[in-house]
């Protein structure tokens, strides 16, 4: 199970190449990250699809700028290797995430936050199973 973190407008129509997924791997490791209340928040999501307000939002962009920072300094432990399993193990169904995809993760969802305050789009979350 994952989520899709998008930009829609009020009325949840989503805006074409504007998203990033969530796996339960990557929330699950955010989730365990002291200091970001916000980013460990994620992995409680509703599945259904859902408009962030946009004070959440916002606190999710301050965070998220201070926790890139800290990955490239590599001052965190270590992110999951893979994402995407569904439980299995089996990396044929899954990505590879590391330092790399966890930091490449954060920048695109500090670019849809920065383009959806540009845009006046919302950040909506839309979970998967």
């Amino acid at each position: 199970m994952s989520w899709t973190l998008l930009l829609a407008g009020d009325n949840g129509t989503p805006l074409e190449e504007s998203h990033t997924l969530l796996d339960d791997e990557l929330a699950e490791y955010l989730a365990g990250l002291e200091g970001f209340p916000t980013v460990q928040s994620l992995r409680n999501l509703p599945r259904e699809e859902t408009r962030m307000p946009d004070d959440l939002r916002d606190a999710l962009a301050q965070e998220v700028e201070a926790l890139a920072a800290r990955v490239k300094r590599r001052e965190l432990p270590d992110p999951p290797e893979w994402v995407g399993l569904e439980g299995t193990g089996d990396i044929r169904l899954g990505e590879p995430l590391g330092w790399e995809g966890l930091l490449a993760f954060l920048q695109r969802l500090e670019h849809l936050i920065f383009l959806g305050r540009q845009m006046g789009l919302g950040l909506w979350a839309s979970g998967e199973e």
